[in-house]
This record gives structure tokens, C-alpha cells and sequence, in this order.
């Protein structure tokens, strides 16, 4: 059964749940409402955590923040292939050391110049190092590599980070002709930046040296014991013309290299239009605290890649990095 079928069926079976007592984000007759149900999850030992993911025909496509491959992962997740992306140094494990690691923490699928790719960036939290970006076939094979220093400093600058305050790009989702880049908060601001992908991909190449139709949105996210959650994933959503995304609790969130103790994640969804410059959006009232049979799931979310989807519904998969050079899988059912 491919990866489309088995969400359908599963989402027939998780949304037969949405009855009355289920729990809400917020009362029904805000738009922002959703219920989310969780499937069981699964944990790959071979797949070195597991941070940014996308669907294509029968398959996951997955990257993790400290492997140099484009991992091929089936309806059971397990990997049917692999391709290098660059040429990192890799121990017995298969990981790259942490102090030399890409940090590939987002990756998107997107149409360009009439083509269809994968977009990967490195996160940003180091400079030089984590700042690469590439252009992947959906063969596998690189079609373009970029270095990410520009783009990340004129995001530094666009959302008026202090110099003490650092990039983290977490998450990216394209839709057909814009995109959008998660900043993950921890030695930041959450923001979300929005351009269009032509200007982004002529900005990478160095035909130009502006992004003009750069937008930055700053937001506020909910709390677990006190602490905020920061932005991890993203993926569009385009019946509903909205973003699905993950955020997570790890530590304190103060740094962006050092992780620390997880204490849960969250599922949003933010319709487009909702989106406002200015004052920093508050996030809360758009997600959900992931829970299973009423209780916290403790993971972190990474990313979240939607397979089949309707104007009110959306299945697909949730991965978490669980720092231990594994990766846990779930699937996910949401109706608005």
C-alpha cells in the first residue's frame, strides 16, 4: 500500500474519532479551530535523526541534521535508498560529528522553472558551516549548491535580531510561487519570512542582491512549563491555503547548538491570510499540544509532510530527531 492510500485510510479511521469530547485547539466557531489525532508512532535505528521530510509518489523523502544523505523511506519506514548530498565525513553510525555537521534541519518540495526539486537549508546556527542550501532532483541528484550567508544576514537584519541574537532556520514549505522560512527562537525571535521563490532562487544565485518582496512576521508561541515553544517544521497546504507546522520544547531554549531535556511539541495550522506584519502574531489559538489518550506525547517534532488533503482535512506524517541517532515516525489526521 502506498504512502497516499495508507493516509486516506488512516485518516478515515482517526477522523471517525472526531466526536463530541474530542479535544479542540478552541471552540468551533473560530476559524483557527482544528482537531488532531495521532497515530502510533515508530522509531527507525538507521535513520540518524530525522529533521526535515517531504512526500513524493509512494515514498518519504527525509534528511536529518547531522547525515549527509537524501534518505528514500516506504509506507513501513524503512530506507529503500539513499543519496549523498555533499561530501561530509561520517563515523561507524553514519552521522557527522557535531562539530562539523551541516545541520540540514529544512527541506521542501517545489516546482521550478517548470522542473520538480527538493530545496535543503542548513540551519544557519553556525556561520559558514550551516549555511548551504541545495537544489536536489528528484532523482537524487544535486542540481545546485548555494552558499546561505547573504540570504541569512539580510534575515538577521529584516527582522531587526540584535547582534547577540542568531538565525535557526528550522522549517521551509513552497507553494507554488512563494515560499516560506521558519526561524526557530531559541537564540532569536520566531519569525516566519516570506518571499517569492523566483526572487529567492535568482537572490541564491547571485543574479540579484535584493529580495524585494521579503515579508517577515514575528509570532508568540505557547509555553510548556514556562517555556516557549520554538518553530521546527513546516509544509503547505494548498486546498486550504494554509501552513502546517511543528514547534517544540527542548531545555530552555537558550541555545542553538547545546540541545536539552524535551518536554513536548505542538501542531499548528496558519491560514495564509492570516498572516500580519507588525506586532508579533500570537500563535497560541492556531495549535495543539501533541497529546495521545489525553496525555503530552514527549518528543520533538521536527517536521510535519501532509500526503492527501481536502479543504477541510489533512493527513500525513510527523518525524522527531530523538538525539540518539534514531528517528520516530507518526502519522497525523487534522480537521478544521
Amino acid at each position: 500500500m502506498n504512502i497516499r492510500k495508507r493516509t486516506i485510510l488512516t485518516a478515515v479511521s482517526y477522523l471517525s474519532l472526531c466526536v463530541a469530547g474530542a479535544a479542540y485547539a478552541q471552540n468551533s466557531d473560530n476559524s483557527a479551530a482544528f482537531n488532531l489525532q495521532v497515530g502510533p508512532s515508530y522509531t527507525n535505528t538507521h535513520l540518524s535523526s530525522g529533521s526535515a521530510m517531504a512526500v513524493t509518489g509512494e515514498n518519504l523523502i527525509v534528511v536529518g541534521d547531522d547525515t549527509p544523505f537524501l534518505f528514500t523511506v516506504n509506507d513501513s519506514y524503512q530506507i529503500t535508498g539513499k543519496d549523498k548530498i555533499a561530501n561530509y565525513p561520517v563515523n561507524k553510525q553514519g552521522r557527522v560529528d557535531h562539530k562539523i555537521k551541516p545541520d540540514f534541519e529544512s527541506m521542501t518540495s517545489l516546482k521550478y522553472e517548470g522542473k520538480d526539486y527538493y530545496l535543503v537549508l542548513g540551519s544557519g546556527s553556525k556561520k559558514e558551516l550551516r549555511e548551504h542550501a541545495f537544489l536536489i532532483s528528484q532523482n537524487g541528484k544535486v542540481a545546485g549548491e548555494y552558499s546561505l550567508s547573504n540570504l541569512y544576514s539580510l534575515l538577521h537584519e529584516k527582522a531587526g535580531f540584535t547582534a547577540k541574537e542568531k538565525i535557526n532556520i528550522e522549517g521551509v514549505a513552497a507553494s507554488a510561487h512563494k515560499i516560506f522560512i521558519f526561524n526557530r527562537g531559541n537564540e532569536g525571535k520566531n519569525a516566519i519570512f516570506e518571499m517569492n521563490l523566483k526572487d529567492l532562487m535568482t537572490f541564491l544565485k547571485g543574479e540579484h542582491n535584493n529580495l524585494p518582496s521579503l515579508k517577515v512576521y514575528q509570532a508568540t508561541l505557547p509555553a510548556i512549563n514556562g517555556v516557549q515553544s520554538c518553530f521546527s517544521g513546516a509544509d503547505y497546504w494548498p486546498n486550504a491555503n494554509s501552513i502546517v507546522f511543528t514547534a517544540s520544547v527542548e531545555g530552555n531554549n537558550n541555545s542553538s547548538v547545546n540541545d536539552g531535556a524535551v518536554q513536548g511539541s505542538f501542531v499548528g495550522v496558519l491560514p495564509l491570510a492570516d498572516l500580519k506584519q507588525g506586532t508579533p502574531m500570537d500563535m497560541t489559538t492556531y495549535m495543539q499540544e501533541l497529546t495521545k489518550d489525553g496525555k503530552p506525547v514527549i518528543t520533538k517534532l521536527e517536521s510535519i509532510a501532509i500526503a492527501a488533503e481536502s479543504n477541510h482535512a489533512a493527513t500525513g506524517y510527523l518525524v522527531s530527531d530523538n538525539d540518539n541517532g534514531t528517528s520516530q515516525f507518526f502519522t497525523f489526521a487534522i480537521d478544521k
